[in-house]
């Protein structure tokens, strides 16, 4: 017996390292089998190859910026699949999306929107492309409210879902594992390792951290085996400069690490190294990086930015200090320092029950596969 697939396009600009990257794929391969899903990207830079399936992704624009040459590769891609679902993440896929379903129609198209600070030209269309769209999907409610104030968008048509995080994956090291990972990083039995995941760019404020860094380093409140991992690739090369400029300036070049980019096979064993994960973000939609280093039962540092939909729990999973606060930083930092390993290991413990009752995969594949099959019973294509 013929069982009818429901054809879902999945379409981003491309697969580097990042949230919204990782988000598509792992998208891709959990949703049922009734669901047939291909990927579309504009360029093959792929960062992920170890979540790619076999032949994906399938639909290769070749261009290295959008244009009308890649809108019209775009429709081709449309009529030749014909999907009926099309679903797009970030900014410019979901600009370009809803202009090519306007000459290649697509029953449901759904838009995602994974990040804060909207560039100002998505922000002024965004109200009138939104119109387009059967649902405008988002993983954080400081994304949802950036949409309602700011490009105007329908509430209505709005649908929180947070991130999919990977439990069997990223979870608490055993012994011999965190040991193995230390030895890996070079620490000793004294030194306390303070990872700091993300892309170097202004976004995630590194150059705020190292100014609290140096504020704690002031006061002799950061002991000598306090050392400083950032684990991101240098997205914004002058950012990048002016940091290390910075860190040699402040005296904490024999503190900081610079890891670059950590491949996604890695990040586990990077996380059961630290003894705590720090975020400053000045924005954030749902940062992935709290959720694997919580579900691995790390504790975290986290600006208030990036504690939005409540990823850390004050005082019980890790510590929220006032966005663009060096001093509330530095004295958060002063105070996860100042923990015992074992008082750390408790919260780390708190931290990943929380994310797991929260986030955890089947719940929030569920609500996916949920909201496809309404849309899809709407539009009368649900079999």
């Amino acid at each position: 017996m013929h069982v009818h697939k429901h054809k879902v396009l999945l379409f981003i600009p491309n697969l580097q390292q990042g949230g919204a990257e990782r988000q598509i794929l792992e998208l891709a391969r959990n949703l049922p089998e009734r669901f047939e899903t291909t990927l579309c990207v504009w360029n093959d830079a792929v960062h992920y190859r170890e979540l790619l399936a076999e032949g994906e992704p399938r639909h290769v624009l070749g261009v290295r910026r959008m244009s009308l040459a890649g809108l019209h590769a775009l429709e081709d891609v449309l009529a030749l699949e014909r999907p009926e679902i099309l679903h797009s993440y970030r900014d410019k896929a979901n600009f370009w999306a809803r202009l090519a379903v306007r000459r290649v129609p697509v029953p449901i198209v759904l838009t995602s929107v994974r990040s804060r600070a909207m560039r100002l030209l998505y922000l002024l269309s965004e109200w009138r492309l939104s119109r387009h769209s059967d649902r405008v999907l988002t993983n954080s409610e400081g994304v949802r409210r950036e949409l309602t104030r700011w490009a105007r968008v329908d509430a209505s048509k709005i649908q929180v879902i947070h991130n999919f995080i990977d439990l069997e994956r990223f979870q608490p090291p055993s012994e011999r594992a965190r040991t193995e990972a230390r030895a890996h990083f070079a620490l000793g039995p004294e030194d306390l390792m303070l990872v700091v995941p993300g892309r170097i760019s202004l976004q995630k404020h590194q150059l705020g951290l190292m100014r609290s860094l140096a504020w704690l380093q002031g006061r002799g409140q950061l002991p000598a085996g306090v050392r400083i991992f950032l684990a991101g690739r240098e997205r914004d090369r002058a950012y990048a400069w002016l940091l290390r400029r910075q860190i040699d300036w402040l005296g904490l070049g024999p503190r900081v690490v610079h890891l670059g980019a950590v491949t996604d096979h890695d990040m586990p064993r990077l996380y059961h190294a630290a003894d705590a994960l720090i975020l400053p973000s000045l924005w954030e939609g749902l940062p992935n990086v709290v959720l694997e280093g919580a579900a691995c039962g790390l504790p975290a540092i986290v600006s208030h930015a990036a504690n939005v939909d409540g990823l850390v729990v004050e005082g019980q999973s890790g510590f929220e200090v006032p966005t663009f606060d060096r001093i509330a930083l530095g004295r958060a930092i002063a105070r996860m320092i100042e923990l015992g390993e074992d008082q750390r290991r408790r919260m780390g413990a708190f931290g990943r029950a929380h994310v797991a009752a929260k986030f955890g995969p089947e719940r929030i594949l569920a609500e996916t596969v949920r909201l496809y099959d309404t849309l899809l019973a709407e539009k009368g294509l649900l079999s």
